[in-house]
């Protein structure tokens, strides 16, 4: 079988791991374009992939390549989505993938129509703790999840230019780390709140800096807590009438940590691992060789739910 070949739309910091993980999972890297022809050139000379353009289009036309990967700012995900499904070019896009529940409605649209498959990139719920932590739960570890906490957080120094307070380039907390908060508790819940309540905190120039949402799920009520001002302890917390899990830095680190009803330490998972990508890339190259327009672990409905809470919650 040939290997399955990615064309890379933006030369970010991102798209680097993104490369690795692709050349870990054996699949080729066979274009970059940048809206920097220059840019371009120089990622694809690090990164040793044979050709490079300043064209997203003109990419896609000569490389026609088996998915594209986007890692471009978060405002144009959805047209850089939508270029990539008029060429029939199956998409796995940075998250957050769409800003709003409006655009993912018109992605899985198009994508549907045209048969073609997208996957937002959520790696978190490709990795090893959280799939234990899934287990788990579904196992009945803890008994029924009744309280849950889950937190994403880091300090940014403040630059209204930059691409987490610049409105313009779709900047602030919830659609850059939020959306790892939101869609990695409800994977483990496997359900989506029926009410959210948010408050939110906005930088000088509109963006939201902080953000702090109560969910209410069938049987559990959750804090969801994100910011890009905040230095914080970070992870999932999942409290059942049995037991509790605790996942420190839930999407970024490797265990995950099972206590009985006595708070005693039942059973800790550890498998760390170099790059978190690769899943994400794995399931790309199955899903399109197998026919299939959306995974199942980042199935499009997720997607747009989430996009929904960015609508809920940015509204005020």
């Amino acid at each position: 079988m040939k290997p399955f070949r990615f064309a890379v739309i933006g030369a970010g910091g991102i798209a680097h791991k993104f490369c690795d993980a692709a050349r870990r999972a054996g699949c080729e890297v066979a274009a970059v374009a940048s809206k920097s022809a220059e840019r371009a050139a120089a990622f694809a000379k690090e990164e040793q992939i044979p050709a490079s353009f300043g064209d997203y289009a003109a990419m896609l036309d000569a490389v026609k390549p088996d998915a594209a990967y986007i890692a471009t700012t978060h405002n144009f995900h959805y047209e850089n989505i939508m270029l990539c499904l008029s060429r029939n070019i199956p998409v796995l896009c940075e998250k957050c993938m769409v800003c709003t529940r409006a655009e993912a409605e018109a992605v899985f649209a198009e994508a549907k129509r045209r048969g073609v498959f997208v996957m937002e990139a959520m790696w978190s719920r490709f990795l090893p703790q959280i799939r234990k932590a899934r287990e788990w739960i579904k196992e009945d570890r803890i008994g029924k999840v009744e309280l849950a906490t889950s937190v994403v957080a880091f300090r940014a120094d403040f630059n209204p230019e930059s691409r987490l307070f610049n409105p313009a380039l779709a900047g602030g907390a919830m659609w850059d780390v939020g959306v790892y908060a939101i869609e990695v508790l409800t994977y483990l819940l496997g359900e989506w709140p029926s009410e959210t309540r948010a408050f939110v905190n906005r930088a000088p120039t509109g963006a939201d800096r902080t953000a702090s949402m109560l969910m209410r799920f069938s049987n559990c009520l959750a804090s969801v807590q994100t910011s890009v001002v905040t230095c914080t302890s970070e992870g999932v917390t999942l409290g059942g009438t049995e037991g509790y899990i605790w996942l420190p830095h839930a999407n970024t680190g490797h265990e995950a940590f099972l206590y009985n009803r006595k708070k005693e330490l039942a059973e800790h998972f550890a498998e760390p691992y170099d790059n978190g990508f690769v899943w994400e890339v794995e399931e790309t190259v199955r899903c399109v060789r197998a026919g299939l327009l959306e995974s199942p672990v980042v199935p499009w409905a997720d997607t747009a739910a989430c996009a929904g809470i960015f609508d809920e919650v940015l509204k005020r």
